[in-house]
């Protein structure tokens, strides 16, 4: 008897462990699908570069109750996505974050879950390679990858330090540290 019992909850904790499986793709695939119609709203509303340098809080644009920033790309990772004005844990369900800072003062801070639709492939990057920053009023700020590390779940501190222009970050898988990928501008 004690056998089967055994049985039964080794087969519940596999269904278990399937289900949240697929709850997790089915959760990416909305996230990328979401991020992509939202890009296009933000970008149908990019203004063209008048070449006037911004100091400041970066501008905005509302599409569908959302509010972004603008967009990044990653052409090494063939991500293009909007960036929300601000962090919360609904706007990270639909979109990459400003956690912190601005493209203006070179010290802008992004965050986005680990989704593969999102940042979920930034340990991927290298030394090297590029992240452009396009601001709602059609300026863009082009960055290059110099550092990648892995902070503490809770070292805000260290997330926030240094001398970067642009940080983008996520965390792993369980959630125990952050991938974060230090940049410069150009």
């Amino acid at each position: 008897m004690k056998g089967k019992i055994f049985i039964i909850l080794g087969l519940l904790c596999i269904l278990g462990a399937f289900s949240l499986y697929m709850h997790n793709i089915r959760e990416d695939e909305n996230a990328g699908k979401m991020a992509a119609v939202l890009k296009e709203g933000v970008m149908g509303q990019l203004s063209e570069d008048d070449g006037v340098p911004r100091e400041g809080e970066m501008p905005a644009v509302d599409v569908d109750g959302h509010t972004f920033i603008g967009i990044i790309t990653i052409p090494s990772l063939d991500l293009e996505l909007p960036i929300n004005r601000e962090w919360s844990r609904a706007n990270a369900k639909i979109a990459p974050c400003r956690y912190k800072g601005s493209a203006y003062e070179n010290n802008l801070i992004i965050a986005a879950h680990n989704y593969s639709r999102h940042f979920g492939r930034i340990n991927e990057l290298m030394s090297g390679d590029e992240v452009i920053i396009t601001d709602v009023d059609g300026h863009k700020f082009t960055y290059e990858v110099v550092n990648t590390e892995t902070l503490g779940s809770y070292d805000v501190d260290e997330m926030e330090e240094g001398d970067w222009d642009l940080t983008i970050f996520t965390c792993t898988i369980g959630g125990r540290s952050r991938v974060t990928v230090r940049c410069v501008r150009h």
